[in-house]
Protein backbone atom coordinates (compact mmCIF):
# COMPACT_ATOMS: atom_id res chain seq x y z
CA UNK A 1 0.00 0.00 0.00
CA UNK A 2 2.98 2.14 0.78
CA UNK A 3 3.98 1.60 -2.55
CA UNK A 4 1.31 2.94 -4.42
CA UNK A 5 0.78 6.09 -2.10
CA UNK A 6 4.38 6.62 -3.14
CA UNK A 7 3.41 6.47 -6.62
CA UNK A 8 0.04 8.85 -6.68
CA UNK A 9 2.20 11.24 -5.59
CA UNK A 10 4.27 11.50 -8.47
CA UNK A 11 3.41 13.23 -11.78
CA UNK A 12 4.46 10.36 -14.15
CA UNK A 13 2.57 8.25 -12.80
CA UNK A 14 -0.38 10.01 -14.50
CA UNK A 15 1.28 11.06 -17.31
CA UNK A 16 1.86 7.15 -18.32
CA UNK A 17 -1.93 6.53 -17.17
CA UNK A 18 -2.72 8.69 -19.60
CA UNK A 19 -0.23 6.99 -22.40
CA UNK A 20 -1.81 3.72 -21.75
CA UNK A 21 -5.57 5.21 -22.09
CA UNK A 22 -4.37 6.59 -25.20
CA UNK A 23 -2.85 3.62 -26.93
CA UNK A 24 -5.59 1.25 -25.58
CA UNK A 25 -8.07 3.86 -26.89
CA UNK A 26 -6.46 4.07 -30.16
CA UNK A 27 -6.48 -0.20 -30.38
CA UNK A 28 -9.83 -0.12 -28.98
CA UNK A 29 -10.44 1.96 -32.01
CA UNK A 30 -12.21 4.19 -28.83
CA UNK A 31 -13.10 8.02 -30.33
CA UNK A 32 -13.39 9.28 -26.60
CA UNK A 33 -9.85 7.89 -25.60
CA UNK A 34 -7.47 11.39 -26.65
CA UNK A 35 -10.27 13.16 -24.85
CA UNK A 36 -9.98 11.04 -21.80
CA UNK A 37 -5.69 10.23 -21.59
CA UNK A 38 -5.60 14.30 -21.74
CA UNK A 39 -8.05 14.81 -18.46
CA UNK A 40 -5.66 13.09 -17.05
CA UNK A 41 -2.80 14.07 -18.16
CA UNK A 42 -4.67 17.67 -17.13
CA UNK A 43 -5.07 16.42 -13.76
CA UNK A 44 -1.70 15.06 -13.11
CA UNK A 45 -0.32 18.36 -11.23
CA UNK A 46 -3.15 18.28 -9.24
CA UNK A 47 -3.75 14.81 -7.92
CA UNK A 48 0.25 14.42 -7.42
CA UNK A 49 0.46 16.98 -4.97
CA UNK A 50 -2.77 15.89 -3.12
CA UNK A 51 -4.81 18.38 -4.54
CA UNK A 52 -7.68 16.15 -4.83
CA UNK A 53 -10.53 18.88 -5.56
CA UNK A 54 -9.38 19.81 -8.29
CA UNK A 55 -7.95 17.24 -9.30
CA UNK A 56 -10.95 15.02 -9.35
CA UNK A 57 -12.95 18.33 -10.60
CA UNK A 58 -10.45 18.58 -13.43
CA UNK A 59 -10.87 14.89 -14.33
CA UNK A 60 -14.86 14.83 -13.73
CA UNK A 61 -14.60 18.08 -16.37
CA UNK A 62 -12.32 16.31 -19.24
CA UNK A 63 -14.90 13.52 -19.03
CA UNK A 64 -18.24 14.92 -19.38
CA UNK A 65 -16.12 17.01 -22.34
CA UNK A 66 -15.47 13.80 -23.93
CA UNK A 67 -19.00 11.92 -23.65
CA UNK A 68 -21.82 14.88 -23.84
CA UNK A 69 -22.95 15.48 -26.98
CA UNK A 70 -22.89 18.97 -28.42
CA UNK A 71 -26.65 20.98 -28.95
CA UNK A 72 -25.98 21.13 -32.61
CA UNK A 73 -24.31 17.81 -33.13
CA UNK A 74 -26.91 15.24 -33.22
Amino acid sequence: MDWLKARLKEPTTYLGLSAVIYGGGTLAKVNEAPAIADAVANAAPALSTGDYATGITLLLGGLLGAFMREKGGR
